[in-house]
């Protein structure tokens, strides 16, 4: 199976598919890191991706590289508020200083995708899936 953590701990930016309540919803966002079979996100709370996912907390999380396959991760999404998880996203993120001033922030939210299902594509190799 391809090291998908690897892949998602190189900070590419991806696009993230939600269900809004118009249907399906993308946006271009960075992953934070990626370890246990989870990859880290954050957003604001007044943002529609953060309401889209308390509704309906699925998604997907599309990547691509010029280094390995189209890598696509699914799963359900979880909300952390434990202070060591921000903490760690401010350290990963300077910039996030610039939004939200500190890891407290009420907004500034962390979330989890719970890797459920792995699939790639390349043109040598073809599709592939994978569950975890």
């Amino acid at each position: 199976m391809i090291n998908f953590e690897e892949i998602l701990n190189e900070k590419v930016n991806g696009i993230l598919a939600t269900i809004g309540e118009d249907g399906p919803q993308t946006r271009v966002i960075q992953s934070l890191w990626a370890e246990n079979n989870k990859v880290y996100f954050c957003t604001g709370a007044q943002k529609d991706v953060f309401k889209q996912l308390v509704s309906n907390p699925t998604a997907s999380y599309c990547v691509e590289n010029k280094f390995s396959p189209v890598l696509s991760v699914n799963g359900k999404v979880t909300f952390v508020e434990e202070i060591e998880y921000k903490e760690r996203a401010f350290e990963i993120l300077p910039m996030l200083v610039n939004l939200y001033e500190t890891p407290t922030n009420p907004n500034f939210k962390v979330f989890y995708i719970d890797i459920k299902q792995v699939k790639t594509f390349s043109y040598a190799e073809g599709p592939k899936e994978y569950k975890l």
